[in-house]
């Protein structure tokens, strides 16, 4: 199976969280401006609270170009099939696909669908097929496969289709609930035979108009959401005019029809009072359509808390296209300190004040509305422990060197070195949960805090824990998310001082400063560093995946911007290739505001993921590539680590070619990509992220976890193609024993987690982590110890527990030679902590150490903050 097919789906959920939240910052700016008496003033009506109402259908198409008028993508050829768009013959409309070139019966036509279907959801699907010559019927078989084996290939339907006529293959399908979601995708084929006869079995033939269409139930508070029992309980919101009407649509005989609005806020609502919680997630979505006006036009779907109109926030944003009817839909989580003492949805166009009545104020139809309990998360204050129990290794396993860690995930890696560590900073992946406490697919949109690890050795790494950077608990409480952060640090003032940019989802970069590069952390500006307002950024559909450099005279720039332009539909060739949505700006000396306009990097099939680095007096532009258009021999492939040189920091920059190929060339497992390039101690090295930690615990679902492999030039500093392996890099330095060493400090392990901690830290007081969820045969591993000649005579560790156990101190393995056996009494407490100590047989020399922990019962037997070794005479 080629790179493309593997990973094309993969980014797709990035794709439906910017697509939710990118412009979610607007309510900010538009709400403000709104009239009291509009925002807020009608009374509140009584509503039932009974949250068990009939769910609705949301009837979405998740085939794009199923009639094949708008070219071949994003259809590809399943195994040696050849495919091409034709006009000889349709069904419908004036094209249909050609299948060609089979050489065996499962070859044909495929889409994408990963990232789109729900493990339990039921969908509705239909084909038309037609052949010309050979056999006077043949059969047809519409399948899916779920997950990377062609093992998990199920036929939907199968139809006998005659010779010379359009025949349909259609039915309905239910994902199973142990299905495989790392990828998913359609196929159509010609019923199986082996060996294959050419003339009988694989003859050509012709697709139009496939379809695969959601018809799950969704969770639905709202009463009346397809408006087929009138008009109540819908009210206006402000000025409008609502009205039931059959002139259009969605599904059933009606709509609800909004007129006469007077501000761009004018628009139909919903109470729901008293039927919400806070810190609960919500599904919700909308269908629009709208006859008058502009080409396109964006619609917000809202939800106000409180009387106040202070308490509205833009849930999701979607553009329309005039004359067809289009879907807002996303997650939303009620915030802790929501005002629930009056709750109501609305839907309205965008924010525009003076508005224009035919630009900004047209009439528009809604249909099919819903917003219901989200079945994607876990029930409300159950708690998960470690990602994966037992006493083996997963992942990174002892003598390899990749993912750096394996007890958590992380994603997006930017490094910094500095005063002799690296610190790498990543985005929080965490395991998401439906209502039943299954894993399911990462939708990045809860993610607010940042990941830090560190290493002196680039083996053994420091757990620093999540930096609250978004969302009520962040720093940046404006923001909404941060992914993808860049790390820089620059004198100031005769002070080192260090510089966070972070991605609020796509719709803005935010800045947060420190004295250290473990914090703590703030905000000096309370607002976007960059956004679509920042000169220069027009035409960047995601304003996101920043990169810093700080030149040798002192002087920053910043990196960022991704997406492909579509006009609403599939990218052009020419969109594919020059999609020109990629951006550097210099930033003021202090780093917290920009100059001047931002310059365009042209970079060929750009996608996302701005880096930069400096080498040899050369600046090296990276970004991870686009899964749009066709690929010539020069081009880089779908979601590879491209890149382009240049003399001067903002350019103009030459695209050299591919430094890193995706993840599927190396470990069998795709995705997005996302790198940085540095420099360590006389070394070049490259970190990127991939889903091997997800492959090896079964959860390929969007989950990454951050790597690092060795980086070369040639003569003429070029980059050598990378190869990513489990290896990783070598040991720098040896670890000393003889200091005080963190329990988060980890080579390998098994079974375990961090949590923060409320003893004191050893590189900042306030902030420290410890080992938890400690269960009998978990372990932590530390590599290539350095005992000195005098050797060790007694082990010391900081620990906590109200149901104590054992620490045995063994080298080398998990079951190697007992040096020393550390027994943990009960202290009174999980944050009583406790110094306990223990002789240790005499050992010299360096050797790989491992905690392995002992105890009795299923209880939690007791945290783990530090350890050292005293040294023998």
């Amino acid at each position: 199976m080629n790179n493309r097919q593997k990973i094309m789906g993969t980014i797709i959920a990035l794709l439906a969280i910017i697509v939710i939240v990118v412009f979610a910052i607007n309510s900010g700016d538009s709400t403000p401006d709104v009239d009291d008496e509009v925002a807020g003033e009608p009374e509140v009506e009584e509503v039932e609270t009974d949250e068990e109402m009939t769910p609705t259908v949301v009837n979405k198409e998740l085939i794009e170009n199923g009639g094949f008028e708008e070219g071949e993508s994003p259809w590809l050829n399943y195994r040696s099939a050849q495919i091409e768009v034709t006009d000889e013959e349709a069904h419908s409309g004036s094209h249909s696909l050609l299948v060609t070139d089979r050489v065996a019966t499962v070859d044909g036509p495929q889409q994408h669908i990963t990232e789109k279907v729900r493990a339990g959801g039921t969908y509705e699907f239909s084909a038309m097929v037609k052949y010309v010559d050979g056999p006077d019927q043949k059969g047809f078989n519409f399948n899916i496969q779920n997950g990377p084996s062609w093992e998990n290939i199920d036929v939907m339907a199968s139809s006998t289709i005659k010779k010379g006529e359009w025949g349909l293959i259609e039915g309905t399908y239910t994902i199973p609930e142990d299905a495989d979601l790392s990828q998913n995708f359609i196929f159509i084929e010609t019923t199986y035979a082996n060996p294959a006869d050419p003339e009988t079995d694989l003859m050509d033939f012709y697709v139009d108009d496939v379809s695969f269409v959601d018809i799950s139930e969704r969770p639905n508070l709202l009463k009346n959401s397809d408006f087929e029992d009138g008009l109540e309980p819908w009210t206006n919101y402000g000025d409008a005019s609502i009205e039931v009407t059959d002139k259009e649509s969605y599904s059933g005989a009606n709509s609800l029809f909004i007129s006469d609005r007077q501000l761009t806020t004018n628009g139909p609502k919903q109470d729901i009072t008293g039927m919400i919680e806070t810190e609960t997630n919500y599904e919700f979505s909308a269908w629009i359509k709208y006859t008058d006006g502009p080409d396109e036009k964006e619609f917000n779907y809202n939800i106000q808390h409180g009387s106040s109109w202070e308490g509205i926030e833009v849930m999701a944003s979607s553009t329309i296209t005039k004359g067809e009817w289009g879907l807002i839909e996303g997650t939303y989580t009620v915030p802790e300190d929501a005002d629930l003492s009056e709750t109501f949805i609305f839907l309205e166009t965008s924010y525009v004040d003076p508005a224009d009545p035919e630009v900004d104020l047209m009439d528009f139809y809604v249909d099919n509305v819903t917003f219901g309990k989200s079945l994607r998360a876990a029930p409300k204050g159950e708690e998960h422990g470690a990602i994966h129990e037992g006493t083996d290794a997963v992942a990174k396993l002892p003598g390899k060197h990749n993912p750096l860690i394996s007890h958590k995930f992380g994603a997006d890696p930017n490094v910094l070195a500095y005063d002799g560590r690296v610190y790498v900073y990543l985005t929080n992946d965490e395991y998401e949960y439906d209502a039943l406490g299954n894993v399911i697919d990462n939708t990045y949109a809860g993610i607010n805090t940042i990941t830090v690890i560190s290493s002196e050795d680039m083996v053994n790494w420091t757990d620093h824990g999540a930096v609250p950077v978004a969302g009520p608990n962040g720093k940046a409480q404006w923001a909404v998310n941060s992914w993808a952060v860049a790390v820089g640090v620059k004198e100031i003032d005769g002070q080192d001082k260090f510089f966070m940019y972070f991605s609020n989802n796509g719709s803005g970069i935010g800045v947060l400063q420190a004295d250290s590069p473990l914090g703590p952390w703030e905000d000096p500006i309370g607002r976007p560093l960059i956004d679509g307002r920042t000169p220069g950024t027009e035409g960047v559909l995601w304003i996101f995946d920043p990169d810093i450099l700080i030149d040798d005279n002192g002087d920053g720039y910043l990196y960022y911007g991704g997406g492909v332009p579509s006009n609403g539909g599939e990218p052009t060739q020419e969109q594919a290739e020059r999609p020109q949505t990629a951006r550097v700006i210099k930033l003021s000396d202090d780093m917290i505001a920009t100059v001047g306009e931002a310059q365009l990097i042209d970079s060929p099939f750009h996608f996302e993921s701005s880096g930069i680095h400096k080498y040899n007096g050369k600046y090296y532009y990276t970004y991870s590539t686009n899964f749009s258009g066709d690929r010539g021999e020069d081009d880089p492939g779908y979601a590879d680590i491209a890149y382009m040189m240049s003399d001067h920091p903002m350019g103009p920059f030459t695209y050299q070619g591919v430094a890193l190929r995706n993840g599927f060339e190396f470990f069998g497992v795709g995705g997005n990509n996302h790198q940085d390039f540095f420099e360590f101690n006389g070394h070049s090295y490259v970190a990127y992220h991939a889903q091997t930690l997800g492959d090896a615990l079964g959860t390929v679902q969007g989950y990454r976890s951050p790597h690092i492999n060795k980086l070369e030039y040639d003569e003429n500093g070029r980059i050598i193609d990378i190869i990513a392996n489990m290896d990783g890099v070598e040991q720098l330095t040896n670890l000393n024993p003889y200091q005080r060493v963190e329990a988060e400090t980890i080579a390998w392990s098994a079974g375990i987690k961090t949590e923060e901690s409320e003893a004191p830290g050893s590189i900042l007081d306030e902030l420290n982590l410890h080992v938890t969820d400690i269960h009998n045969g978990n372990w932590v591993a530390v590599s290539q110890v350095d005992f000195g000649e005098n050797g060790a005579k007694s082990f010391k560790a900081n620990v906590a527990a109200t149901v104590g156990g054992a620490i045995e101190v063994r080298l080398g393995s998990t079951d190697g030679e007992l040096i020393g056996t550390l027994e943990v009494s009960p202290t009174g407490g999980e944050q009583e902590w406790e110094v306990m100590e223990t002789d240790v047989t005499s050992v010299s020399g360096v050797h790989d150490v491992y905690f392995i922990f002992t105890g009795q019962g299923e209880e939690h037997l007791f945290n783990f903050d530090y350890w050292t070794f005293t040294e023998a005479n």
